[in-house]
């Protein structure tokens, strides 16, 4: 089995308990929850479990995500001395 990321955005008319049956849907099929925020969620799971994740009530969308590849840039903030100054 091979997790892959993906997105699921449940519908804002969405009750707790379809919530968490999603929620339940994906630790069923072997997933993880790696992130949840409001109506959103970040999950791990097999790419062939997608359309039962998407099949239950309050979920709007389901989308994979892919990180791969993306070079993360390291931000380094210089301060340079002003001319003049006393310090």
């Amino acid at each position: 089995m091979v997790l892959e990321t993906h997105l699921i955005k449940i519908s804002p008319d969405a009750s707790l308990p379809q919530i968490q049956e999603v929620l339940k849907t994906v630790l069923m099929v072997g997933g993880r929850i790696e992130m949840a925020s409001g109506k959103t969620i970040i999950a791990s799971f097999d790419n062939a479990y997608s359309d039962l994740v998407k099949k239950k009530k309050g979920v709007e969308l389901v989308g994979a995500v892919n990180f791969r590849g993306r070079k993360i840039q390291k931000v380094v903030k210089k301060v340079s001395r002003k001319e003049g100054s006393n310090s």
